[in-house]
């Protein structure tokens, strides 16, 4: 009842949050991709490659540097607890859907190697109010896309944050894109979850203020790092082999 409740809601609240999304467009501000170099190595031992893809958490906005983005963070976490040498390679953009992210992956060289893979994908999505048809044939599509390029690879998908507690958003443009972003996780959670060697993991759904950065949309370098060992303690624990 309370899901079909929220539903109802996003319907009527809809055509004043699309005007306050385009107000947002105009006024809000605007923070770069991380400055530095998108490849790099981190730890000693075996090596593995970890290739990150996705939108602007992946691109480090907010983080000021590369070597302060959940990607890096995440590639030291991965090489501290398995002792070994990370090679880490980022492919993103800010502003990126998951259509654009297929794209994108489309031109990488076909020699391309990956045994561990970093997705943040959706946030654009549900700005974008794509519909949940679309979301779900696009995740399927790239699941597919991922498959045939990189078959023995673990994937790792991070969750669609509670954009209900984003900061820059008023109400009721954060209610509703909550609720859509809520929605569009629930699918990727079920899709996902049926994968083998694949894994979705939630963003934690209590962020507070302080965890952003100055756009109140991002979240901050801190916040990244300690995701980050987050994400690479989960991903350790279903012990997805590579």
């Amino acid at each position: 009842m309370k899901h079909i409740a929220g539903r109802i809601g996003f319907w009527l609240l809809l055509p004043l949050s699309a005007l306050q999304g385009l107000w947002l467009r105009r006024t809000a501000i605007r923070l770069p991709e991380a400055m530095g170099d998108r490849t790099g190595v981190c730890g000693q031992g075996s090596k593995i490659q970890l290739l990150a893809i996705g939108d602007s958490i992946i691109a480090g906005v907010g983080t000021v540097t590369m070597e302060r983005s959940l990607p890096v963070h995440f590639a030291q976490a991965l090489a501290q607890s398995r002792n070994c040498c990370v090679r880490w390679q980022v492919e993103a953009n800010n502003g990126a859907d998951i259509r654009q992210l297929r794209q994108r992956l489309g031109m990488l060289e076909s020699g391309q190697k990956a045994d561990v893979i970093l997705v943040s994908i959706g946030v654009n999505d549900v700005t974008g109010l794509s519909s949940c048809r679309h979301w779900r044939y696009q995740l399927n599509a790239l699941i597919a896309d991922l498959k045939e390029k990189w078959p023995k690879a673990g994937v790792l998908f991070t969750g669609l944050p509670p954009m209900e507690r984003f900061p820059l958003l008023p109400q009721p443009l954060r209610f509703t894109l909550g609720i859509r972003a809520s929605d569009l996780d629930l699918i990727a959670s079920e899709i996902i979850s049926s994968q083998e060697k694949m894994l979705h993991i939630p963003t934690d759904t209590k962020p507070q203020e302080q965890e952003f950065c100055e756009d109140g949309f991002h979240p901050s370098a801190e916040i990244c790092q300690s995701w980050a060992k987050e994400l690479a303690q989960r991903f350790e624990a279903v012990n997805l082999a590579v």
